[in-house]
């Protein structure tokens, strides 16, 4: 064995394509401490030149290995074992040498493991904030318009409601208005709609503009002020917080990234806008719900109304549901949230 691992002597079997020509012939190429001749399977010696001025290119997976003489003549073999016991570590590639040694394989994987749950875990946080940022108002009006057409056209009907009950929720919306900082209102639209959602139950919806759905049943089912002004506190503080559209730009996390490596949001955008409905089946996340419900309690409290408004209104569509629908898909009750407003509030 030569320095550096290396035989003096090998004998490489394969394939030979001359310079300038295109035709393969079977040959061997052996090798001597100083020298490298390329001979034909018929005896012929092709080529000739210093063992040092082969050049042998990295490996790539089980492709045939390509040594180059000096004059362009191209030596394949698939013999990998012979290649590196005759040049050693010469010409590894560091894709191979990684499949050669598994752990560096198993390492890697953990470390995209890892850089992938870091990205879900604080990544798409960080990028949701970018996208709101860079999310005109003209896009989430858009996206509101989309949303009540959507909900028009698929659950809602035009309200019943009578003209004192819509006078009294939205005397009590423009109490809880009043409280919040005039940099805070400028910043949305704000505006109470009521819809008809047969089936649907006590419900309340708020978009990202600002606007807030209440339906017909739930200002009729809780004539209390104080239930009312709790559930639309909370529809306030997630449109305040923006909810939905980081809700929609999370689910959409990896979009979003390639829109920002680009420096171009726009695409992305337009196709929220056309498609904002999404925002219907969505869920809020619990940190968001939990967000808004103290954010509820607080604005309430503010406006004069009792905070534990909201936990009668929990108690009762939890009692009348059985925990089984929701405060529509956005909102799930539970006894939980019940008791973390309970908490929040001091109260028993």
């Amino acid at each position: 064995m030569g320095e550096g691992g290396r035989a003096d002597r090998a004998s490489l079997r394969g394939r030979a394509i001359p310079a300038g020509s295109s035709r393969v012939h079977a040959a061997a190429l052996h090798l001597s401490p100083d020298t490298a001749a390329l001979v034909l399977d018929d005896g012929a010696r092709l080529r000739e030149c210093p063992r040092a001025a082969l050049r042998v290119e990295p490996r790539l997976g089980a492709a045939a290995r390509r040594i180059v003489l000096p004059d362009g003549t191209l030596f394949e073999t698939d013999d990998h074992a012979a290649v590196e016991s005759a040049f050693g570590r010469d010409g590894w590639s560091l894709v191979h040498a990684a499949e050669r040694f598994r752990p560096r394989l198993v390492l890697v994987l953990l470390a995209i493991v890892g850089i992938l749950w870091a990205l879900w875990r604080y990544g798409l946080d960080l990028m949701a904030a970018a996208a709101l940022a860079l999310t005109p108002a003209a896009a989430i009006d858009a996206i509101d318009a989309g949303m009540r057409d959507t909900l028009d056209l698929t659950l809602a009907a035009p309200t019943s409601l009578p003209p004192a009950g819509r006078a009294r929720a939205e005397a009590v919306f423009a109490r809880l208005l009043a409280q919040l900082d005039p940099q805070t209102r400028a910043a949305h639209d704000f505006r109470l709609e009521f819809r008809a959602l047969p089936g649907m139950g006590p419900n309340a919806l708020a978009l990202p503009g600002g606007t807030v759905i209440l339906s017909d049943e739930l200002v009729t089912m809780f004539p209390s002020d104080d239930v009312l002004a709790g559930v639309l506190a909370h529809e306030i503080g997630h449109v305040v917080a923006q909810h939905g559209l980081r809700q929609l730009y999370r689910s959409a996390g990896i979009a979003v990234l390639v829109a920002l490596l680009a420096g171009d949001t726009v695409p992305i955008v337009e196709d929220i806008v056309l498609e904002g409905n999404v925002l219907l089946s969505l869920p809020f996340s619990r940190r968001s719900e939990a967000e808004a419900d103290a954010f509820g309690v607080a604005l309430a409290a503010k406006a004069g109304f009792a905070p534990a408004g909201l936990i009668t209104f929990f108690d009762a569509i939890g009692a009348r549901a059985g925990e089984g629908p929701s405060w529509l898909s956005t909102h799930p009750a539970s006894q939980a949230r019940s008791d973390a407003i309970r908490e929040l509030i001091g109260g028993d």
